[in-house]
């Protein structure tokens, strides 16, 4: 009898190609071609470390976006500008604003599409409203800010940030990349791994010490909980304020995933926010609107498995049936359009669904008295500044309504905005004033 053939096991380097091949085969990303593979190679990092996509259960928690590149054959240093340079075009059309020379189009000063999203080219924005978005998405993601907002609102967020880390002083310590990115971590043990000189001052690395060396860029949780939705950080700046501000806070969410593979160590949509606020008093918002606004990204304890949290490739993935990305459905929505129903979360829920639980949402923290809270000392001062917030002054309407009934909604009432839903309950749009008043 025969003796049976060993199972092949696939190496490294093969599971890595065979997941990324596999991505760039089954999906088509609303940007350049280049900066699809750019995003898409992020994501083994993710399927590594949860045993996904390619790896087959098989999981690999120490692996890095810079060691699945260099396993791709590519060369990293030139992968880590490409996606700096992406951040850096974002900075640019600040600076031009700061300047004096405003940009009514998302594109750079060749005339290249923010993020080379293509679309973004054939519309024309207001920059302040883009700046206020970009002021909001960049902090709503600061462990500071976040903890404010937990105690405001008597909720659970959690939240961490990168840090390069030294390798060899965390194995020592028992710890992996799993763990600190997973486990709570108090200020003692924060302050061990400082003290150990486990996480190192950024100014004392270069890239080549990250890439070729024992250092690494991770991520540390301080407390655990269910975290913030990205779709929920776009469609809520659309509700409290505009289509604008909503693409300026998915600007920061793309910076955001960027800065995690990129030419600097540091958190780059926190100094971004940090900037327009510097530089742009009237970009800012009040406290209690921030605070506002970071609860609405929350995920609500409880909801972990229902209110998605896209990634920037799922943003940006067309679906096969309706030709359009999430993110443009979100901005088609605060727009109040109406678009078909797309699948989030694997499947688990839709848009649909997700914009009726968002607006339930919003009218629930709003009818809730929060906790005055003081910012702390270190982050800049938020003043008042022009809003278009939304407050309980909202109503439901049908989609049947025509334009002279909106327009008396808000003539004749303090009506602010009209959230249109069908008979399903369903969200289907917004009207703003703006929308019927300014025809006549």
């Amino acid at each position: 009898m025969s003796k049976s053939k060993k199972k092949y096991i696939p190496t490294l380097t093969e599971l890595v190609r065979r997941d990324f091949e596999s991505m760039m085969a089954d999906e088509r990303l609303d940007t350049e071609e280049g900066v699809q593979e750019l995003i898409l190679i992020q994501s083994v990092e993710g399927h590594a470390h949860q045993g996904a996509g390619a790896f087959h259960k098989r999981r690999f928690t120490d692996m890095t976006t810079h060691e699945a590149v260099r396993l791709m054959g590519w060369p990293v240093e030139d992968c880590r500008i490409a996606r700096q340079g992406l951040i850096d075009e974002v900075v640019e059309w600040i600076q031009a604003y700061i300047d004096g020379n405003p940009r009514d189009r998302l594109v750079d000063g060749a005339g290249h599409p923010l993020m080379r999203v293509p679309w973004l080219v054939e519309i024309t924005v207001d920059p302040l409203s883009v700046l206020r978005g970009i002021y909001m998405g960049g902090w709503r993601d600061d462990e500071a800010v976040r903890a404010r907002a937990e105690e405001a609102y008597d909720i659970a967020i959690g939240g961490g940030r990168c840090y390069v880390v030294d390798t060899r002083v965390m194995r020592s310590l028992g710890e992996d990349a799993d763990k600190l990115a997973h486990e709570p971590h108090d200020d003692e043990r924060m302050q061990l791994y400082r003290d150990k000189k486990m996480i190192v001052p950024t100014e004392e690395i270069t890239i080549s010490d990250v890439d070729d060396g024992p250092f690494e860029y991770y991520y540390i949780r301080y407390r655990v909980g269910p975290g913030h939705s990205d779709d929920a950080s776009i469609v809520g700046a659309g509700l409290l304020y505009d289509r604008d501000v909503a693409l300026g806070a998915w600007i920061a969410d793309a910076v955001d995933t960027l800065e995690k593979f990129s030419g600097k160590f540091h958190d780059q949509d926190d100094e971004i926010a940090e900037m327009v606020g510097d530089n742009i008093p009237e970009a800012r918002i009040p406290e209690e609107e921030l605070m506002l606004y970071v609860a609405l990204c929350s995920i609500a304890l409880g909801k972990e498995e229902r209110v998605p949290d896209s990634s920037t490739r799922h943003l940006i993935a067309i679906d096969e049936k309706t030709n359009r990305s999430l993110l443009r459905s979100h901005i088609d929505f605060v727009e109040g359009v109406r678009g078909p129903a797309q699948p989030m979360s694997h499947g688990k829920t839709n848009t649909h669904d997700f914009y009726a639980y968002l607006v339930r949402q919003l009218g629930e923290l709003q009818r809730r008295q929060p906790k005055a809270i003081k910012p702390t000392a270190e982050k800049p001062e938020l003043i008042t500044a022009t809003s278009e917030l939304i407050n309980d002054n909202y109503i439901v309407v049908s989609p049947t309504i025509t334009a002279e009934e909106a327009r008396l909604h808000f003539v004749e009432s303090t009506v602010e905005v009209l959230v249109v839903c069908g008979t399903d309950g369903r969200p289907r749009g917004i009207i703003r004033p703006r929308d019927v008043l300014s025809s006549r």
